[in-house]
């Protein structure tokens, strides 16, 4: 972690990652609640940057599934995908 600087630089970071996280989450969740596939995709596009930007891989990947089942149009996958992703950010 000694590469962002100063350890409060850090916190600050994972802290402004965690609310955008938490943000992106809820909008999916709506998004997938109005079968709104396009908006889900780029939600999803977005979380995987943000989770790249900060190294969290566990939530990159999920985010890539749920990009996947948003052009499938799954429903029933996509819900699964933003469950985790709300198990997830409570262990940001």
């Amino acid at each position: 972690m000694e590469q962002f600087g100063d350890e409060s630089v850090i916190k600050e970071i994972y802290e402004e990652y965690a609310k955008s996280i938490s943000e992106k989450i809820t909008e999916g969740d709506a998004a997938l609640n109005a079968e709104e596939w396009t908006a889900l995709d780029h939600i999803a596009h977005a979380v995987k940057g943000n989770a790249l930007a900060t190294g969290d891989n566990d939530v990159a990947n999920v985010a890539i599934e749920l990009r996947n089942a948003a052009k499938l149009m799954d429903k029933n996958g996509a819900r699964v995908l933003v469950d985790k992703l709300k198990e997830l950010a409570k262990e940001i």
